[in-house]
């Protein structure tokens, strides 16, 4: 069990330190996803920072022998994704970039904490779906990459 935390918190480490790395030069306001409404930079950050705290309010939950999850179904993600970027197009990119490293370090720290005896079995994802530990942070980990690579493809030079 401490190999599969080890590497998980590798994992953890290697996204956040390169999702920084590769947004330090970013212009925070440019429209990175041109659907309506447009997302930029720092509303893609935002989107991060939001579901690397609601992953961390569900492992929280877990490990308290509990369960939470924000939305309902898969059909009310677009819904809760656009409300969490409404609530923070008035922020300023250094709140947003807070938020960020506030989850992220949220999340190593609860992965650091979990109980042994809790690390296997299965748990509410915050999406309402059901898995492990390790699964719920490989996922979240590729979805700040795919974000990530999205804005780093999209950069005009």
């Amino acid at each position: 069990m401490e190999t599969i935390r080890n590497q998980m918190l590798q994992l953890l480490e290697v996204t956040r330190r390169e999702t920084s790395l590769s947004l330090s030069s970013v212009d925070f306001d440019r429209v990175v996803y041109h659907e309506h409404p447009v997302w930029r930079v720092r509303d893609v950050v935002g989107h991060l920072g939001v579901w690397n705290g609601e992953a961390a309010q569900a492992i929280r939950a877990h490990a308290e022998g509990s369960e939470y999850h924000c939305i309902p179904s898969e059909e009310k993600y677009d819904e809760y994704n656009g409300l969490a970027v409404a609530e923070r197009r008035t922020w300023d990119a250094e709140q947003v970039w807070d938020e960020y490293e506030s989850s992220s370090h949220q999340l190593k720290v609860l992965v650091e904490t979990m109980p042994a005896e809790k690390w296997y079995s299965e748990m509410l994802y915050p999406w309402n779906e059901r898995g492990n530990i390790q699964n719920l942070i490989e996922v979240m980990m590729r979805h700040e990459v795919e974000h990530r690579e999205v804005i780093t493809t999209s950069r005009r030079f």
